[in-house]
């Protein structure tokens, strides 16, 4: 039925068959039908008409168009108005809103997130359990437990060091007040985590794999004050002391952004400290199951029947995970151990009840009595097993700092250094593995910054330390959970347990706790010790193995020095072997020098069997050189040496130290030494030593003077161009002993220079100016002198060639002058031309690189690439002095060489093609410097 109605309306679809259910068409169709509808009934729903005006669905602001539509009456729409139209349908409809829409909308994600929720806090019982009942060793007696419990047997003493713990716990309730301690702890990370963390779905938890430090705490306590409640109070202050130095540490380290640096623990010492503690939780285990401490004893053995039910159940998961394993070996269920731990309780009770039906019934030590039930004595109250009882905050009042034993906590810093550094490495493998498992990128100094607040905030108040736990975590993420009021529910269910737990703990068997316990602290030994077997080199599984006996054998604090005494033997024997100080060694004779201009007859030297670069022995050292390794670098060099026959040994050594990280003292008299045996045992003229930086050798000493013991005064410098016979001899003087040199490209110039002065020194006076003497070459006089030597230096690029073929080469040049600073191009202009440097100093630099430069040496053609093959300019060439003379070629000039004399024009891609093969040849594309520029 159509509508006759004003043309600005919306279309016949809306009020006659709406086909969309959305709540915007809905209130559309509403709209149409009051316009079709009488007016006492438009009248009747004015105040409808006010709601929809300011609160239309998608215009929660009020500025939806629809509601500037004009609301005119028509009558001819009256008359088309459909007869099953009537209030009760408006009514229906105006129930549908969007506000209701929203609120289910959030029902259902709410509900969505309550089996996420329901399973955490179960997770939080179960573990709470049977660690809470964990943090005090067994000797020290819970006064809930009574002898009658036990048949009027003592229970066995527990014995550390010499002391005897054998006392009664101050306080009702001793497991009670564990678990709560566990609770509380988890409950404020919770809170913390779900305020200060990236992520929206980590869980926290109480940090689980400290308890044996807790005992351990606990027995330095007691030994000084007794089993009265002064010693709980000063235990609970350590407690509280650690928590805080925790926070504060990882609260600085993501401060200051040093996150990373945790990654710096040694793997194997970690590794080693994880099968310790699995070996201490699973004696646990067994301890919590008897209820008497661990020994091979007569009194033990008799709770054997206790430990059995233990024994079974661990086996049966064992078998039930390895039946369940995929072909990767990984589980193919993530929850089996979980619901398996749950699933403990009732088959234990069902057990019990098949029992009781034979006519038999269990005793009372195969369960938990009531842990906070009442006691008499001093200390215990009355209300102690009330869900408000004043136990339930004995966490809160215990520390008294009139009763701290300080001779307690100055004896307990080395268990809490121990404690601190291991709860230290736990995030760093969580966060990044959780991160990745959830595909969420964060911040890992402010999860460090998190997990300070929560264990500062924490330890303020007494409690232990926390962090966010990976396998909670990702149980919670797979299960639906997310979001900020899903963690607070946690936090909220878990606040609940504070309260029933211990209560709940009472009609728990042991075996559940034992079970647990026993299977983690086989999980934690099997990853330590079993499973990190191949993956680590001897050395290191051997500081595995010994970490894990110490801790067993000797406790935290042996553990400890331990764990750095492997770290310090682990990094000297492997920097010993791995790597070898000598990273490798060759001759010169593939080796090329940026020392390009040298005259024919320098190069026929350069080139000889006999006295060649073949008689230069390159040697390049790598890593820390330390004591350790002095003698391997020492005898190796010198058996590297032995190995060539007496008449081809070198007379140059150059060592490259590039690559060496560290030279202690030992090792720099090492080397002093070294240098003296090189020329006294084998003959060496020249030893050259490379320290790969401006700054010298990466030691204290300052080595490149002990070194360095041959240099040449200014002063005597130009004497040296003079040629005469007594200058020779004082030169090739000069060239022998030793030299340091700042990089391998200066050290092998020096050794090609001291090769040719040992033939020849007369052929060193054109090129001494860059390796000894300065910048003059020749006195040029005259600008004929000048062209000649131009063309002596072309010559040179152009062996083999008639002196008037490169004399008409020459012609086609012309002379320029440039000042310092000019600027000859810039990278990416168009090549224009090639340049001869007579005279002055220029350098060429890469733009889009941090000081890649190049010092272009005189008597070197730039730019000859470029203007043949039409590439532009590759890099950027200023000039350094005043006065500088080149000879250009300019691509005019060029075209019409090649076009009239393509003879004399060969002469410059037999350039081109020389400059490439030394270049390619050049030392830096054979060891590691960064000398390959193009110009």
């Amino acid at each position: 039925m159509a509508s006759q109605g004003s043309p600005k309306r919306r279309s016949v679809p809306h009020i006659v068959a709406p086909t969309s259910r959305s709540l915007r068409d809905s209130m559309l169709l509403r709209d149409s039908m009051l316009r079709l509808a009488p007016p006492t009934l438009q009248s009747s729903s004015n105040d409808d008409q006010d709601f929809h005006s300011n609160c239309l669905y998608g215009a929660v602001d009020g500025n939806d168009d629809d509601q500037h539509l004009p609301q005119t009456n028509n009558k001819v729409g009256l008359e088309h108005k459909p007869e099953h139209i009537s209030f009760d349908a408006t009514n229906s409809v105006r129930k549908r809103r969007p506000l209701l829409y929203q609120q289910w909308q959030c029902v259902e994600r709410a509900a969505s997130q309550v089996p996420a929720i329901i399973l955490v806090t179960l997770f939080h019982l179960m573990v709470g359990i049977p660690f809470g009942v964990s943090y005090f060793p067994i000797g020290w007696k819970s006064s809930t437990y009574s002898a009658a419990s036990y048949g009027g047997e003592d229970v066995e003493s527990e014995s550390v060091g010499g002391f005897v713990l054998d006392g009664a716990f101050p306080l009702p309730g001793k497991e009670a007040l564990g678990i709560r301690m566990f609770l509380f702890s988890t409950i404020i990370g919770q809170l913390a985590m779900t305020y200060l963390s990236n992520f929206d779905n980590c869980i926290a938890l109480q940090m689980v794999e400290n308890v044996p430090f807790c005992q351990a705490l606990t027995y330095i306590v007691v030994e000084i004050q007794g089993y009265g409640k002064e010693a709980l109070s000063t235990l609970f202050f350590l407690f509280g002391l650690a928590s805080v130095i925790v926070g504060l540490v990882f609260y600085f380290l993501g401060r200051m952004e040093l996150g990373k640096i945790l990654y710096f623990f040694p793997a194997h010492v970690l590794v080693g400290c994880i099968g310790g503690i699995g070996i201490f939780i699973a004696k646990t285990g067994l301890e919590v199951t008897a209820n008497e401490s661990f020994s091979l004893n007569t009194d033990f053995l008799q709770k054997f029947h206790l430990l059995v039910v233990v024994f079974v159940f661990e086996a049966g998961l064992r078998l039930i995970s390895h039946w369940t394993r995929d072909e990767s070996g990984k589980s193919r269920y993530p929850l089996l151990s979980p619901i398996y731990f749950c699933l403990i309780t009732p088959i234990f009770y069902l057990g019990a009840l098949c029992i009781k039906a034979s006519g038999n019934s269990l005793d009372e030590e195969y369960f938990f009595p009531p842990l906070a039930a009442e006691c008499s004595g001093d200390g215990c109250d009355s209300g102690a097993s009330s869900f408000w009882g004043e136990s339930v905050w004995d966490i809160f009042h215990i520390v008294d700092f009139s009763t701290i034993s300080w001779e307690a906590v100055v004896k307990s810093i080395p268990t809490m250094i121990a404690l601190v550094m291991f709860s230290l490495i736990h995030v760093p493998i969580n966060i990044p593995a959780f991160a990745v498992s959830s595909n969420v990128d964060v911040d890992m100094n402010t999860e460090l910054m998190a997990h300070g607040y929560s264990n500062g905030l924490v330890g303020i108040m007494g409690g232990l330390q926390n962090y966010m736990a990976y396998t909670q975590s990702i149980i919670y993420y797979k299960s639906g959970g997310s979001g900020r009021a899903s963690s607070l529910a946690v936090a909220l269910c878990t606040s609940v347990l504070f309260f029933i737990g211990p209560d709940i703990a009472s009609y728990m068997p042991r075996c559940m706790a034992g079970t647990l316990l026993l299977h983690c602290g086989i999980d934690l030994f099997l990853e330590g010790v079993y499973d990190s077997y191949g993956k680590y080199d001897y050395i290191e599984y051997a500081g595995i193995v010994a970490i894990a006996s110490v801790m067993t054998f000797a406790g935290m604090e042996a553990a400890l020095l331990a764990g750095a005494i492997s770290a310090l033997l682990t990094y000297a024997i492997q920097s010993v072997a791995y790597p070898k100080p000598i990273r490798g060694s060759m001759t010169a004779a593939t080796l090329r020098s940026s020392e390009w201009n040298r005259s024919p007859d320098a190069f026929e030297i350069l080139d000889s069997e006999v006295t060649g670069r073949i008689r230069i022995l390159v040697v390049q050292f790598q890593g820390h050189l330390f004591f350790g390794n002095v003698s391997m670098f020492s005898d190796g060099l010198k058996e590297i040496i032995r190995s060539n026959p007496e008449d081809k040994r070198p007379y140059i050594i150059i060592i490259d130290f590039t690559l060496v990280m560290g030279i202690d003292s030992s090792a720099a008299q090492a080397i002093v030494k070294l240098r003296d045996s090189l020329t006294n045992q084998f003959g060496v003229k020249l030893s050259i030593f490379v320290p790969g930086s401006s700054e010298g050798f990466p030691c204290e000493i300052n080595l490149s003077r002990e070194l360095n013991s041959q240099s040449i005064p200014n002063d005597e410098k130009t004497t040296m161009a003079n040629g005469s016979h007594a200058n020779h001899q004082r030169l090739l003087a000069r060239l022998t002993g030793t030299q340091v040199c700042d990089d391998l490209d200066k050290a092998l110039v020096y050794a090609e220079d001291s090769l040719i002065a040992m033939v020849n020194p007369c052929l060193l006076y054109d090129n001494i100016k860059i390796a000894f003497l300065g910048n003059e070459i020749k006195q040029i006089k005259s600008i004929d002198d000048e062209k000649y030597y131009a063309i002596e230096h072309l010559t040179r690029m152009c062996p083999g060639e008639e002196l008037k073929l490169v004399e008409r080469f020459f012609s086609y040049f012309c002379r320029e002058i440039y000042n310092e600073g000019d600027i000859l191009w810039r990278q990416g202009a168009k090549s224009d031309s090639a340049k001869l440097l007579i005279s002055g100093g220029l350098i060429a630099s890469l733009e889009n690189e941090a000081g890649t430069t190049e010092t272009i040496s005189i008597g070197s053609i730039i730019g000859e690439s470029g203007l043949v093959e039409h590439f532009n300019r590759n890099s950027t060439v200023h000039v350094l002095e005043n006065d500088t003379v080149l000879y250009s070629l300019s691509r005019e000039s060029w075209e019409v060489l090649k076009e009239k004399d393509p003879k004399c024009a060969h002469l410059l891609y037999a350039i081109a093609v020389r400059y490439l093969t030394l270049r390619v040849q050049h030392c830096s594309n054979r060891i590691f410097e960064t000398r390959c520029l193009p110009i």
